[in-house]
């Protein structure tokens, strides 16, 4: 389409040329921002009507914008789309229907990469297609799961899984969304299927608030400022690092040949920090959108009862005194976090699905009557990042588990998990990220960059448990002095990691990384010297006695 066509292409081309940057980025950017008019419109008239309205309102604005980006490309989106409908209606909820839709989706993703990329960041169709790719493979994964037994079922495959499949109109709102199309976040249809039905939020929150709690304490507003404004941050970061730190540096001969071997080192630590702001933009903007349209929301909530005498379902128990104390919190355990999976919106805090409440109506009561308030959880399922731990992040451990946390929490569920059938932690995970890297494309740049995360982490995590069982451990993790070391230690080691795999990734073309990394000595690759070097680690951090590790355990 050309420039000019409409107001939007010459707000494009006039923002594009002012930063000088190309039309195709900014068009993209502007499309993840215009997800707040989008939802705005939507909650202010369409809310209220019937679904059928809001999957055909979700259908023509995604359409129009797909096709501002991507011209006639949107018909490539629609294929993958038709085809995995009918692939699910005429197989079933089988092992095969999975199977086809994974090959179909993967194959016709591939292809679209190697007859349309050339050796840079191209905005086309197959940007869409690969959010679309696992939406749609997730989609038969659920449908899948609907027929095996509940036993079978873990948690989350229990609230995924449908029995029933969507309609045309359905399938392409649900895959088109204007405000998840373009850069995630990913989500089932059973959770788009009650947010299109209103019964995402629970109706206890929406029935019980003051002015003050829906205009100044309301959680879902508080979420979408805030991911809006720290993604505005980063995208001036980003935008200043253009300026003072710009990629096309590293390959000139004063990089290459003429600096010191620590400022190339140090120029890559900067250059890939100020690289992730691009993502974090991105991400954060798109997440508001989505938050501020209501998909954000988990349908979790807390219940605190101020009479210590009432249970979890506000039905009178045996009192031990009698007394009327400050508000208990009820609910499931506080769930453990998973270092090497991902931050998610099931570590619960006291707070569950109204499904989970033995008598709903008893909770209501409690709550209409003053005895109990509700308080709902943050709007935290469509998170990508989180960008606190994220860059307080000190281990490989926590770095993973902040970043990418979406896509991250897709792999775990619909493959990592599925893999267990290997019987290896370490062969599941070298074939996750073996997916990912084939995922995002054919350039080498990719798969250099998920290659040295693999290694790095399974490095990693070799030494700092050689660390844990060490005599050094209770100093180390136990005493302020150790804490600030192994603080100042990590963050370092987090910024020199995180240098090469990025350099690569943004490159994309051997023919380009190559040089930089000649000019380091590869040094990214140190941590594949691991083996050799866990027996002299090992002198340097002798374990604690025995008697010693059993105390500490028990």
């Amino acid at each position: 389409m050309s420039p000019g066509w409409n107001p939007l292409d010459w707000l494009a081309q006039s923002l594009a040329t002012k930063l000088s940057v190309d039309l195709s980025s900014t068009r993209f950017f502007l499309t993840i921002c215009l997800g707040y008019p989008v939802s705005a419109i939507y909650l202010l008239s369409i809310s209220r009507k019937p679904p059928r309205v809001a999957h055909i309102y979700f259908l023509i604005t995604g359409i129009l914008l797909l096709c501002w980006n991507y011209g006639s490309g949107v018909i490539h989106l629609l294929i993958g789309i038709f085809s995995t409908l009918a692939t699910l209606h005429m197989f079933g909820p089988t092992d095969f229907a999975v199977a086809l839709t994974f090959i179909f989706n993967m194959t016709y993703l591939l292809a679209g990469y190697y007859y349309l990329n050339y050796g840079t960041y191209d905005i086309n169709w197959t940007m869409s297609y690969c959010i679309l790719c696992l939406r749609l493979i997730g989609l038969a994964w659920d449908y899948r799961d609907s027929s095996l037994p509940v036993e079978r079922l873990s948690e989350y495959q229990k609230g995924a899984a449908f029995t029933e499949l969507p309609s045309p109109l359905e399938m392409v709102s649900f895959c088109l969304i204007p405000t998840a199309c373009f850069a995630g976040p990913q989500f089932t249809w059973r959770h788009y299927h009650s947010f299109i039905n209103q019964t995402l939020r629970p109706q206890i929150i929406l029935q019980n608030r003051s002015l003050m709690q829906k205009y100044l304490l309301n959680p879902k507003l508080h979420r979408t400022l805030s991911r809006l404004s720290v993604g505005i941050v980063c995208l001036v970061l980003y935008l200043f690092s253009l300026i003072y730190c710009p990629v096309d540096y590293m390959l000139t001969r004063e990089f290459l040949t003429e600096r010191s071997f620590f400022y190339r080192i140090g120029y890559m630590c900067f250059y890939s920090n100020f690289l992730i702001m691009r993502y974090l933009a991105i991400w954060l903007i798109g997440e508001g959108a989505c938050v501020f349209l209501g998909l954000g929301c988990t349908g979790r909530i807390r219940v605190d009862y101020y009479d210590s005498s009432e249970d979890t379902n506000g039905n009178k128990k045996e009192a031990n005194d009698g007394m009327t104390v400050a508000p208990v919190s009820v609910g499931v355990a506080v769930s453990q976090f998973r270092k090497a999976a991902v931050l998610s919106s099931s570590s619960n805090c006291g707070f569950r699905r109204i499904e989970e409440f033995d008598d709903i109506k008893a909770v209501e009561a409690a709550v209409r009557e003053g005895r109990a308030t509700v308080t709902e959880a943050q709007h935290t399922q469509c998170a990508n990042i989180s960008v606190v731990r994220f860059e307080s992040a000190t281990n490989t451990d926590l770095l993973v588990s902040s970043f990418n946390i979406n896509t991250n929490k897709w792999m775990l569920e619909y493959l990592y998990k599925r893999l267990r059938c290997l019987g290896n932690k370490s062969i599941s995970q070298a074939l996750t990220l073996t997916f990912l890297a084939i995922w995002h494309g054919f350039y080498s740049g990719y798969h250099v960059n998920f290659f040295l995360e693999f290694v790095t982490i399974y490095a990693e995590k070799q030494f700092l448990a050689i660390v844990h069982r060490s005599i050094y451990a209770d100093f180390l993790y136990q005493t302020l002095v150790g804490k600030i070391i192994i603080t100042i230690i990590g963050k370092l080691h987090i910024l020199f990691i995180l240098s090469c795999p990025l350099v690569a990734f943004s490159m994309l073309r051997a023919s380009l990384w190559i040089p930089v990394f000649n000019s380091v000595y590869w040094i990214g690759f140190i941590y594949l010297l691991w083996p050799l070097a866990a027996p002299f680690v090992e002198k340097i951090f002798p374990p604690k006695p025995q008697a010693e590790v059993a105390k500490s355990e028990s």
